[in-house]
């Protein structure tokens, strides 16, 4: 379940490993995803419930960034600075 969860949502499927540092980064890695969707929003809840959280405050915090850029009249240069 664990796997497969963090292969469809945090799309972590398309590596090639080919050392055992390598696979000790990767399971580490996904370890820390996996346990952020679950315990990240300040409590315990299903992978799914945490994801969809995490995932609504990235994209509320693209939003604020797009508004205060907007309100200070930031130059298109700049903004992409900002964001990318």
């Amino acid at each position: 379940m664990f796997f497969r969860q963090c292969k469809d949502k945090l799309a972590l499927d398309s590596y090639q490993i080919r050392s055992a540092q390598g696979i000790r980064r990767y399971w580490l890695i996904m370890s820390f995803a996996h346990y952020m969707c679950v315990v990240g929003t300040g409590k315990v809840c299903p992978f799914e419930t945490g994801y969809r959280k995490i995932s609504d405050i990235i994209q509320m915090e693209k939003y604020l960034t797009l508004y205060q850029c907007a309100r200070e009249c930031i130059d298109f240069d700049s903004f992409v600075k900002v964001v990318a």
